[in-house]
């Protein structure tokens, strides 16, 4: 099997995974991917160019296009572009980065403040506070730190 092969098995199953994922993609997905893309390109070309020239590794000549890009095969950069489509696929299928609850305005990974009378915040080892109270008085969402029945940290 040929790199050219193997890595057209890679990009097809990312982009599989990119399309399925493409509808959660939030407005300027295209613009992000292409300029990550760019990037990674560059570091990739960067990096294995510096590695190959030590002696670090290489390519068969008959196993590879011919194409280089630096001193590294074309092919070599089908893994980070692979790499990104699947990360950011991932991410937008999961819902990273997505505001919860309507109006809630509480972004994924806040904590909660432990104000009085909160309805349902669950602290987490060393709280202060019942788990999903009505109105438990200060549960920090923290490990080790507690609230107090105005809000505070403390």
């Amino acid at each position: 099997m040929t790199y050219a092969v193997l890595c057209a098995l890679f990009i097809a199953a990312s982009a599989a995974v990119a399309a399925v994922a493409w509808r959660n993609a939030p407005r300027r997905h295209a613009l992000a991917l292409a300029a990550s893309a760019g990037v990674l390109v560059v570091l990739t070309a960067v990096f294995d160019t510096v590695m190959i020239a030590a002696g670090l590794f290489d390519y068969a000549d008959d196993l590879i296009l011919g194409m280089r890009l630096g001193l590294a095969p074309i092919e070599d950069f089908a893994y980070p572009i692979a790499a990104l489509l699947v990360c950011v696929s991932v991410w937008n299928l999961f819902g990273g980065g997505r505001v919860r609850g309507a109006g809630s305005g509480d972004a994924v990974g806040s904590r909660s403040t432990g104000s009085a009378g909160s309805t349902g915040s669950a602290g987490s080892a060393g709280s202060t506070g019942s788990a999903g109270s009505t109105g438990s008085a200060g549960s920090a969402g923290s490990a080790g730190s507690a609230g107090s029945a105005d809000g505070s940290i403390g």
